[in-house]
């Protein structure tokens, strides 16, 4: 059973950088069903959700390039869509792929992973073609195996306590130039016994391609979602 075609309410509405909306929606059945991974469909758009907060009813969705709806505006809402993330089978380590499409899903992985019992780890891991949707700051967390001069971060996950990266192809200061799977691979690299690590992947075809290669050629348990939904 599926929030499918109810009417909402929308809480609050903030615009954010690299021209992304972030929507936090009045939605108690989705909010208590939908998982890391999934998405829901506003208006017919598809977006990300970021975070949910089952006993208050309310979700955070994110959407670039979009015109959203006003606060306290009546929207359609479909949802859940797509497939989550097992968290059942996290491991006491966890490396997080997100790109694009794929950060709201990772903050939302991350955000439940570093309340689980018994602890997982996360390490989170971001890149966008152009833009974040927030102000990269340079982390206070130091990441044995990372290129020291790779340092931009999150500012929500560094609040958190969740160490983070950032990738970029547009040269963006302390983001590492190339991608988040290549940056995943100089941490492996260095890590002493990452049998304990499991991948979790969302972004385009590609980026879950290379993060299902990656977990291979580590022989670690990878979980990968596409960044748009299959349905």
């Amino acid at each position: 059973m599926n929030e499918a075609n109810a009417t909402v309410r929308v809480l609050s509405v903030a615009d954010c950088p690299g021209d992304y909306a972030l929507l936090r929606l009045a939605a108690p059945l989705c909010a208590g069903r939908i998982g890391p991974g999934q998405h829901v469909r506003i208006n017919g758009r598809v977006w990300a959700v970021m975070r949910a907060a089952s006993r208050d009813g309310w979700l955070d969705c994110l959407q670039r390039g979009v015109r959203p709806p006003p606060a306290d505006a009546a929207i359609a809402l479909e949802g859940p869509l797509g497939t989550a993330f097992d968290l059942a089978r996290a491991t006491p380590r966890a490396l997080l792929v997100g790109a694009e499409g794929g950060i709201a899903p990772m903050v939302f992985l991350a955000d439940l992973l570093r309340h689980r019992r018994p602890r997982v780890k996360p390490l989170v891991l971001l890149q966008t073609a152009t833009a974040f949707p927030f102000n990269p700051k340079p982390s206070r967390i130091i990441v044995p195996g990372l290129p020291a001069w790779v340092i931009a971060a999150m500012p929500l996950l560094e609040d958190w306590g969740v160490p983070s990266r950032l990738a970029s192809a547009q040269e963006l200061p302390g983001c590492f130039d190339g991608g988040p799977v290549e940056l995943g691979r100089s941490w492996l690299d260095v890590s002493q016994g990452v049998a304990d690590v499991t991948i979790f992947a969302c972004g385009s075809e590609d980026v879950l391609a290379a993060a299902r290669g990656l977990a291979a050629e580590y022989r670690l348990a990878c979980q990968t979602a596409p960044s748009v939904p299959e349905s």
